[in-house]
C-alpha cells in the first residue's frame, strides 16, 4: 500500500495557506472539499498505512477514534478498521509484555524473595517461565516442529484436533509430501479421482495451503484417450498454483512427455528434484532443468521418445548441484549406463542408487572414483563378476582412511545371479570392514556367516537388513549381541525357522530405540480367501494378525511392525511404552502395499531409515519385484 499523506485531526483544516508550501495548501483545500464519508476514508487509509509501516502509536489511535465516531460508515470498513486496530494493539501489547517479562526476570535474579514481585505473580498479572515449569510450557514452536517430525503421520493426525497451534504444525508436515493417484486400473478409482481434483481445487483457492506442499508425486495409469487428455489439461491449470514446490515425480504411464516437460519448466524451473518413473524414457527436453540436486529415472529400455543420451546431458547441465542420482532399468531387457557414467557429475555424487540394472566394469570403475559417495545401492547383475571382485579388493586403509569410497555411510548390495559367488561376497565384506561411520547396511543374500563377522566393527550401525537361511535361537542370539544397543530399524529374513518367528521377538527388547522390526519368512504369505473355506480363512487370518500383534506387545518401543512383507502401524491406547506389556492396549493398523511403480513412497513408515530398510526409496515394478527375489 502506498503511503498516504498523514493529517493530524487536531490540526485545523482552515489553517492559513500562507504558512505552508503550495503543495500542502492544495492538499488541504482538496480535503476540505471532500464529503464527510470520503474524509473518513482518507483518515482510515492514513491509519492503515502507518500501522503497516510499523508506526502504531497515539497518533494512529486518535485517527481510529475519530474515524469510528463518524456516522454512516459502511459495516465492512468499520470491521476492517477494528480488525487492524485490534491486531496493532495486540502486537504492541506483546512487545510491552516481553519487556515487562525481562524486567520481572531481572528482579527475580536480583531478589527472588521480593514480596512485591511474588504478590504480583500470584495475582496472575505476569507469566514468567521458570526452569521448574513443564517443558511443554516453555518450548518455542521450533521445538514442537522438531518433535512432530519424529511422530508417525498416523498418530500426528491427532494434533489436528488439539489446538490451532498444533494444527498448524501438523498440517505443514502431513502435506509436505502429497501423492495423488489417477488411473483406470487402480483400486477406488472414483475416490482417488475425487481426492486428486479436490486437492487441485484447494491449492488454486488457498495459496497458504499450497505453500505447505513441497513434494508432489503424481501416479498415472491411463491409456491414450479423452480421459487422459482431460486429466492432463486439469493438471496443467493447477500446476502453477503449487508455488513452493521443490520436488516433482511423475510415476506410471503414460510417461512424462515433451509437452508436459515444458509445462513444468515454465512454472517450476527452480525444482531441486525431478523423478521420471515408468517403462520408457519419453521426457524430451528434461535437460532444460538447471540446479537439480536429485534426478531419478526408471526406464526398461531405450525405446522411448527421448534419446538416452539426454540423461548424460541432464547430468552435465547440473554438474554444479547434482548430488543424488537414481537409475533403474529391467534386468530382462538390454540396456547400458556406460555413456551416462562418463559424465563428470558422477564424481560429485553423494547418493547413488542403481536398481534392476546390469552393472558393467565401466560403471563400477566410475563409481570407484566417486569419492564423495555417502550412500550406494548396487542391485542387479555384474557383467564381469571377476572385475567387480578386483575393484572391491582394491580398497586400502591409509592413515585410518579408506581409499575406496571413504565417506560411505549406507550400503545396499543385492545381487541377482551371484548367490554362489563366495569370493565376490568375501571381497565386499572386506571392503566394508573398519568403517565406524557405516549407519545402514543391506547385503541381500550374502551368507549369514560373512555378515556376522562384519557386524562387530560397525559401531554406528542403526539400520540393518539381514538374511539368515536357517534361523534358530542360537543364531539370532549371536545377531542381537553383536549389534549396537541404539539400533533403530531391523529387517530379518529367513527361509527355515525352528519355531514361529513372532516367538523370537523377545530377543529384540534390548534395543530401546527400535521403532520398526520386520520379520519375514520366504514361504510365508497371508491366508488367501480363494484357497480356504470361509471359516478356515477367518481363523487363519486371526492367527496371522495375532502373531504380528504379539511382536508389538513384546517390544514396547515399536511404532511399526513388518510381518512377512506387510506393514502395520502400532496404535497404543495407553500413555506410554509401558502399555506395550498389556495385551488389550495394543492394536495394529494395516498400511497400503506397494502399487506398481510407486515404490510405496506414499506410505509413511516413520522416516528415511525405515524407507531405506524396506527398499521403498527405489523404483521398480511390483509385478517383477527384483529387490524381492
Amino acid at each position: 500500500m502506498s503511503r498516504s499523506v498523514v493529517v493530524h485531526p487536531s490540526r485545523s483544516m482552515s489553517t492559513a495557506p500562507g504558512s505552508h508550501d503550495e503543495l500542502t495548501a492544495t492538499i488541504f483545500g482538496a480535503i476540505e472539499s471532500l464529503s464527510p464519508l470520503r474524509k473518513a476514508n482518507f483518515l482510515l487509509e492514513n491509519a492503515l498505512a502507518l500501522i503497516e509501516a510499523g508506526e502504531y502509536g497515539e497518533q494512529v489511535e486518535n485517527y481510529m477514534d475519530v474515524y469510528l465516531r463518524t456516522p454512516g460508515l459502511p459495516r465492512e470498513d468499520v470491521a476492517r478498521a477494528l480488525l487492524a486496530r485490534g491486531n496493532a494493539r495486540k502486537t504492541a501489547g506483546e512487545r510491552l509484555l516481553a519487556k515487562a517479562q525481562q524486567d520481572f526476570q531481572a528482579v527475580a535474579k536480583l531478589d527472588p524473595s521480593n514480596r512485591d514481585l511474588q504478590a504480583y505473580l500470584r495475582r496472575g498479572n505476569m507469566q514468567i517461565h521458570f526452569v521448574g515449569e513443564p517443558a511443554s510450557h516453555r518450548a518455542p514452536p521450533e521445538i514442537w516442529e522438531r518433535i512432530a517430525e519424529y511422530i508417525p503421520r498416523y498418530h500426528l493426525r491427532t494434533w489436528l484436533f488439539v489446538s490451532a497451534f498444533h494444527w498448524n504444525i501438523a498440517v505443514g508436515i502431513i502435506f509436505h509430501t502429497v501423492d495423488l493417484y489417477f488411473g483406470e486400473d487402480q483400486d477406488n478409482v472414483r475416490e482417488n479421482l475425487n481426492r486428486g481434483l479436490d486437492m487441485f481445487d484447494r491449492v488454486k483457492a488457498d495459496p497458504i495451503f499450497a505453500n505447505k506442499i513441497k513434494i508432489l508425486r503424481l501416479h498415472w495409469a491411463y491409456e491414450e484417450g479423452d480421459m487422459l487428455d482431460l486429466m492432463t489439461r486439469i493438471f496443467r491449470t493447477a500446476l502453477p498454483a503449487f508455488k513452493a514446490l521443490r520436488e516433482f515425480e511423475w510415476i506410471g504411464y503414460p510417461e512424462l512427455r515433451a509437452d508436459m516437460v515444458q509445462a513444468v519448466l515454465a512454472s517450476h524451473s527452480h525444482l531441486r528434484s525431478v523423478g521420471l518413473i515408468g517403462w520408457h524414457f519419453d521426457a524430451v527436453g528434461v535437460s532444460g532443468f538447471r540446479n537439480l540436486r536429485k534426478f531419478t529415472l526408471r526406464a526398461e529400455d531405450d525405446d522411448g521418445f527421448a534419446d538416452m543420451d539426454e540423461i548424460r546431458t541432464v547430468l552435465d547441465a547440473n554438474e554444479r548441484t547434482l548430488r543424488r542420482l537414481t537409475l533403474g532399468a529391467y534386468l530382462q531387457r538390454t540396456h547400458s549406463w556406460d555413456s551416462t557414467f562418463q559424465s563428470v557429475s558422477i564424481g560429485n555424487l553423494t547418493h547413488l542408487d542403481l536398481v534392476d540394472t546390469r552393472i558393467s566394469h565401466v560403471v563400477l570403475a566410475r563409481i570407484a572414483h566417486a569419492h564423495s559417495l555417502q550412500s550406494l545401492t548396487l542391485h542387479g547383475t555384474f557383467e564381469e563378476p571377476c572385475s567387480a571382485k578386483v575393484v572391491f579388493q582394491s580398497d586400502h586403509i591409509i592413515d585410518g582412511k579408506h581409499t575406496f569410497l571413504p565417506h560411505l555411510e549406507a550400503f545396499r548390495f543385492v545381487m541377482v545371479g551371484h548367490d554362489d559367488d563366495m569370493a565376490l561376497f568375501q571381497s565386499v565384506v572386506n571392503f566394508l570392514k573398519h568403517r565406524p561411520k557405516m549407519r545402514r547396511l543391506d547385503l541381500g543374500n550374502c551368507p549369514w556367516e560373512l555378515v556376522l563377522s562384519l557386524l562387530p566393527e560397525l559401531t554406528s550401525l542403526r539400520v540393518l537388513r539381514v538374511r539368515i537361511s536357517n534361523l534358530n535361537h542360537f543364531a539370532l542370539k549371536m545377531l542381537v549381541e553383536v549389534l549396537p544397543l541404539e539400533m533403530a530399524a531391523i529387517h530379518l529374513a529367513i527361509v527355515v525357522t525352528d519355531k514361529p518367528l513372532n516367538e523370537y521377538a523377545s530377543l529384540f527388547k534390548r534395543f530401546h530405540s527400535l521403532f520398526i522390526l520386520h520379520m519375514r519368512g520366504h514361504y510365508h504369505r497371508r491366508p488367501q480367501p480363494n484357497l480356504l473355506s470361509d471359516k478356515d480363512f477367518q481363523v487363519q487370518t486371526d492367527l496371522w494378525v495375532s502373531a504380528a500383534r504379539s511382536i508389538a506387545v513384546t517390544i514396547p518401543s515399536l511404532d511399526f511392525v513388518g510381518w512377512h512383507g506387510e506393514h502395520y502401524v502400532v496404535v497404543r491406547s495407553g500413555a506410554g511404552p509401558q502399555w506395550g506389556c498389556v495385551g488389550d492396549k495394543v492394536e495394529l493398523k494395516e498400511l497400503p502395499a506397494r502399487r506398481r511403480l510407486d515404490c510405496g513412497k506414499g506410505v509413511d513408515l516413520g522416516g528415511e531409515d525405515a524407507t531405506w530398510l524396506e527398499r521403498k526409496d527405489v523404483p521398480m515394478d511390483y509385478e517383477m519385484p527384483g529387490l524381492e527375489v
